[in-house]
């Protein structure tokens, strides 16, 4: 009976001792932003393509569709591109009132949009706000 004991106690002991010394889960920083991500909802088909730069710089190309449910010949689109830089995982585009904000994590990139008096240049309904899905890590090739 005491041999059981002591090998219950003994037991507790190395689970408390394995609980304390496991850190805390912290949300995943990606190794590298490059690669293909992708939107597809409703009637938006957005594609986003990014290449990490040395120096904390991303070069991005985005291109926004807006697909009419009534009509799929119907189609309004927007297109960016640029380098900016990147800290965090966090890269922000600003061209005059235009502001794209890029978060990127290990799996998707969530864009947000402030676009005031149209500066973005889309066309009607449509917005590169989203979460994009990373669909690969291939390196892009752009033509800018």
């Amino acid at each position: 009976m005491k041999n059981k004991l002591a090998h219950t106690i003994l037991l507790l002991l190395v689970c408390l001792v394995a609980n304390a010394q496991t850190p805390p889960i912290k949300k995943a920083k990606p190794q590298t932003v490059t690669g293909e991500y992708r939107l597809r909802s409703g009637e938006f088909r957005n594609s986003l393509d990014v290449r990490q730069l040395p120096g904390g710089k991303i070069k991005f190309g985005l291109i926004a569709l807006w697909v009419s449910a009534n009509n799929p010949q119907n189609i309004h689109n927007g297109e960016l591109h640029g380098v900016v830089p990147m800290a965090n995982g966090v890269a922000v585009f600003e061209n005059g009132t235009c502001r794209i904000t890029m978060k990127f994590t290990s799996s998707k990139v969530e864009v947000t949009e402030s676009d005031e008096n149209g500066e973005c240049g889309f066309g009607a309904n449509v917005t590169a706000a989203g979460a994009y899905r990373k669909i690969n890590s291939k390196t892009p090739k752009f033509d800018f």
